[in-house]
């Protein structure tokens, strides 16, 4: 014969296999979110003495570290983007300026030769 269980909230017997009272939905069989022992009582496991609350409240507490991270690195890396975007022309004109005194300077080179070599 199925075992049963007495709801603490409201008294109905229900089936030791039912984790939910069918009649007010109090939770009957707890789990631990670390080991997924099943037991009766929530606050501690019985088998690895994790506490559920504490087990929680890191794990939500992580979360939000591991959100605000990625929403600095997707700020970052927008930023980034920015300003690659309005630095082209003046990536692009240091580029022309480089070149142009590149040239400048081979010129007078090859004048200063001319005139050394007279």
């Amino acid at each position: 014969m199925d075992a049963t269980l007495h709801c603490p909230k409201c008294g109905r017997e229900n089936s030791s296999t039912t984790h939910f009272c069918t009649t007010c939905h109090q939770l009957l069989i707890h789990r631990c979110p670390k080991c997924w022992h099943e037991q009766r009582q929530g606050g501690n496991c019985e088998k690895c003495g994790t506490n559920f609350a504490l087990y929680w409240e890191l794990a939500f507490e992580r979360a939000v570290e591991e959100e605000n991270r990625l929403w600095w690195d997707k700020l970052w890396s927008g930023l980034l983007v920015f300003l690659q975007v309005v630095g082209i022309p003046f990536i692009s004109l240091a580029g022309s300026i480089r070149s142009l005194a590149a040239r400048l300077a081979a010129r007078n080179a090859a004048t200063w030769l001319a005139r050394k070599s007279r």
